[in-house]
């Protein structure tokens, strides 16, 4: 070999060493080439958290499942687009939303919940009235007080038994989170109201997760075509069990990128959810049923 032709395949070298080199640099400060704009542009990333393992999939191609551990999925070199992220689980129904990857910015979504598609509704106790007038839950007492034709029966929604010398309450104190149309959150965080068509939310302090708000900021949650109910906080905060023309509804409160809701079940009249189980509580026909969200 000549010693001009070694000299053009040293200086070779050095210069797709160099290409190599700054690529890599490039690439490890989060930079990708985006071939629609033909330029170098910082990239993104995102973050979803579950209460469930499940298949993730980034505009409709599968791109992994949570860890097993911890439920959460990552996906980071990802250019500033808006992609559709889907969260799938037999037996589930899927979450959605449009995610907005902005240049240099993780975004995250901490507190998804997956909600089942069938839910198992058991019949725990059946009253001995052949109509019912009205329906109180008691959340102290973990009861429920029936009011039939010149009768009152009390119920435990913990067992299912009756109580058989109830404590003396004034009804209107019962009526807890009841048909009411503002209400502070588990965390003391936030407060929910409504209108027949409206959901809304404030938050009370600066919130310490996503999505951040400042204190006092009031958002509309969603509009509804059918007429809101009654609302009632999920135990995470970040959630709302609405009752809506009838049917009760898993809504989460963050807006971003669409809103994700489930249907549970049909309602005739008041519900009741007990954080501390887990489960919807409400009366069909004469019976008293239990729907846990487990």
């Amino acid at each position: 070999m000549k010693k001009k032709t070694r000299r053009i395949l040293f200086y070779f070298s050095i210069l797709v060493f160099i290409i190599i080199s700054s690529l890599a640099v490039v690439f490890a400060l989060g930079y990708k080439y985006d071939f629609v704009r033909n330029k170098f542009i910082k990239t993104g990333s995102f973050e979803v958290r579950t209460n469930i393992g499940s298949d993730v999939y980034i505009n409709y191609e599968y791109a992994g499942n949570t860890s097993f551990i911890s439920k959460a999925f990552s996906k980071g070199q990802l250019l500033p687009r808006t992609y559709d992220v889907r969260l799938e689980k037999e037996g589930y129904q899927p979450w959605e939303k449009l995610m907005t990857i902005e240049a240099g910015f993780f975004t995250s979504f901490p507190r998804v919940v997956l909600m089942p598609a069938k839910f198992n509704e058991e019949v725990i106790a059946t009253t001995s009235f052949s109509s019912i007038s009205s329906v109180l839950f008691d959340s102290e007492e973990k009861s429920v007080i029936v009011t039939g034709k010149h009768k009152i029966e009390t119920i435990s929604f913990k067992n299912g038994q009756k109580i058989l010398k109830p404590k003396d309450k004034n009804t209107i104190a019962i009526k807890k989170n009841q048909g009411t149309n503002h209400l502070v959150s588990p965390d003391e965080n936030k407060t929910a109201w409504f209108n027949d068509k409206e959901i809304w939310a404030e938050w009370l302090n600066d919130s310490k997760i996503p999505p951040y708000k400042a204190s006092g900021t009031q958002e509309i949650i969603t509009r509804s075509s059918q007429r809101v109910q009654d609302i009632q906080w999920y135990k995470d905060s970040e959630h709302l069990i609405v009752q809506a023309d009838g049917i009760l509804k898993f809504m989460e409160i963050d807006t971003r990128g669409g809103l994700n809701i489930f249907d549970i079940s049909t309602v005739s009249g008041p519900f009741y959810y007990d954080q501390d189980s887990d489960a919807i509580f409400k009366f069909t026909g004469n019976n008293l049923v239990k729907i846990p969200l487990k």
